[in-house]
Order: C-alpha cells, then structure tokens, then sequence
C-alpha cells in the first residue's frame, strides 16, 4: 500500500521518483501494470494479439529511450526509480481512463462524444505532466528540457512502434 500511495502521490505532483525504492523487481511489477492498463484501454482499437503486441513494444520502447537519455546525461543509476515512477503513475491514469474509453466508444458516433474525449485528452496531458515533473527531478534539469526530453522520448516511441507494426498501432 505504500508503494500504491506513492504513485498516487506522484499523479498528484506531491512525491519524486526518488522517493520509491531503487528496484529492478518495481520495474518488472510496474512494467507489467503499464502494459496490462494499455492493453484494457486500447483492447477496442484491435484483436487481442496486436494490441498486446504493441502494448508490450510500447512499454519496452518507453523504458529504452528512458534509459538511454539517463546514460547520455550519465544518471543511469536513477533509471529503476524513474522508469518505475513514469510507468507506475501512467499505469494508475490509464486505469482513471479505463471508463472514459468505454464511454467514448458507446457514445463514438454521436454528438455525446465530445465529453469523453475532452477527459481523455485531459487525462493525456495529464500523464504527459507527470512524465516531465518525473523527468525533471530524475535529471535536474527546468520544466522547459524536461518537456522535450520527454516529448522526444514519446516521439520515439511512437515511430519505433509505428515502424514495427504499421497502422495498427
């Protein structure tokens, strides 16, 4: 439960990823939590097989590009604490949007939709605002690197993914 309450914490910009343990065990626990949230989030978008796919490589690809920026600002140390705090506290928003998703996809082709997806989107900047404050304290660097430190590690991933699947991502 306190692990819990510190991604909790940290969606609320009150905690830093230095204030959960430096573990490769929280890493697995919170790379598996970001997958199978992405997997109920996204499970209308695709068969079953392709979206776990592309959950998995998402997830895997997020966490590459995050490690590689720490080693190229020579803080890989900190890569299990702030991989573990982005993927944590993502894996706690992608479960907040969970029933906005499902509402959105009742409501798709109507003129409803306009609520579910202003939360979505919403909740989108949300995870994106967690990821720098997460990435600011990881590199102590100001708001502004942060966001496109963050921004790029996204970009990356997204390519990456788009490369390896195509359309279906």
């Amino acid at each position: 439960m306190t692990i819990l309450k510190l991604f909790l914490d940290l969606c609320l910009f009150q905690a830093k990823p230095q204030d959960l343990p430096s573990s490769y065990n929280l890493v697995a626990a919170t790379t598996l939590a970001a997958v199978a949230t992405n997997i109920l989030t996204q499970h209308a978008h695709g068969q079953g097989s392709q979206v776990i796919a592309v959950s998995v490589a998402q997830v895997v690809i997020f966490g590459f590009a995050i490690w590689l920026v720490l080693r190229l600002k020579q803080k890989s140390e900190r890569f299990p604490q702030t991989v573990s705090a982005i993927l944590g506290a993502s894996a706690l928003l992608q479960l907040a949007a969970w029933p906005i998703v499902g509402w959105l996809f009742r409501v798709k082709d109507t003129p409803d939709a306009g609520i579910p997806m202003l939360l979505l989107f919403a909740l989108s900047i949300w995870v994106l605002a967690v990821a720098v404050h997460v990435i600011k304290q990881a590199l102590e660097l100001g708001t502004v690197a942060s966001l496109l430190i963050t921004l790029g590690c996204q970009g990356f991933t997204l390519v990456l993914v788009f490369v390896l699947f195509g359309q279906i991502a």
